[in-house]
């Protein structure tokens, strides 16, 4: 699709006093940079004027081809090879990046954030969810796993289960022992969780009742919420899944801008250049300016 622009071009022909006839006659197919050129060639000092005003004006560049129209931005990306529709991306908002990302089906999107560094999905999960219901939703091979996890601290989980509330602890201790809660149970069980070695301690709290299980998972996360991240992207991936695509993609505004980029380039190219087109219009016509007039060769003239 072409870039309609008739009446700037009209203008800009004005300024360098190109009559229409010979604007139809010698630049019917040429570009706004070939016909700077060929004027200046020919000594028309207003091209050289309106060449100088393009090198150094984003404003002049905005006002020829009225670039404040998301259609012609949107016309001038189409016409861009996808490494350069790539280098727009980053210049866009924040809001924007996201709004780009209702152009996936909920299955892609999905499958993107499966790639998502683990710190950055905790962030969307946590946005999604607080932090009681997140830990209801954890499967129990997940919490077996959690507490398997070399860098789950073991004196961190000692100093929860000794926290614990005292309806939880009894339970626990009683699920353990077998025996009824007396007035030195829990000093005894502690110490005898404490001769326990490494892998033995991990084995043990893999495998402990799954209610006392959530509540330490709940209150070491509370307290430390980098644990959040000993849980595979899978995990998370599954709970956002059995929420409807709007309300997943809300959250994901404190995605990083450089992973919202990356995931955007996954995008087919005509939905890449929508989304592009929603770039500054200041901030675009700069990159233009920056070496790339030529990719406004889509223009057509009349």
């Amino acid at each position: 699709m072409a870039l309609v622009i008739d009446a700037n071009m009209r203008l800009l022909a004005e300024r360098m006093s190109i009559s229409s006839s010979r604007m139809s006659k010698d630049y019917a197919l040429a570009t706004v940079d070939e016909i700077i050129e060929a004027e200046a060639a020919r000594g028309n000092t207003s091209a050289m004027d309106v060449a100088r005003e393009f090198s150094s004006s984003p404003e002049k560049l905005i006002e020829y081809f009225n670039l404040f129209d998301i259609d012609n931005k949107f016309r001038i990306i189409s016409n861009m090879d996808e490494r350069t529709k790539k280098e727009i991306l980053p210049m866009l908002m924040q809001e924007d990046l996201v709004m780009g990302l209702y152009f996936f089906t909920q299955e892609k999107l999905l499958m993107l954030l499966m790639d998502v560094d683990i710190k950055e999905l905790v962030k969307v999960v946590r946005e999604a969810f607080p932090l009681d219901k997140l830990v209801m939703m954890y499967k129990e091979e997940d919490i077996q796993e959690f507490f398997m996890h070399r860098d789950l601290k073991r004196e961190d989980v000692m100093e929860q289960i000794k926290s614990l509330p005292p309806e939880i602890l009894q339970k626990f201790i009683e699920g353990v022992t077998g025996s009824p809660m007396s007035e030195n149970s829990s000093s005894n069980f502690y110490r005898n969780l404490d001769q326990l070695s490494d892998d033995k301690f991990k084995e043990f709290m893999s495998e402990i009742d799954p209610d006392v299980q959530r509540q330490l998972v709940f209150q070491l996360t509370k307290e430390q919420p980098e644990y959040l991240t000993l849980f595979e992207n899978e995990t998370y991936v599954e709970m956002l899944s059995k929420m409807f695509k709007p309300d997943m993609i809300k959250p994901m505004y404190v995605l990083e801008q450089s992973t919202l980029v990356d995931m955007l380039t996954e995008l087919p190219s005509e939905l890449m250049s929508i989304v592009g087109a929603q770039v500054d219009t200041e901030d675009f016509a700069k990159f233009l300016l920056d070496g790339r007039m030529r990719l406004l060769e889509g223009a057509a003239l009349f």
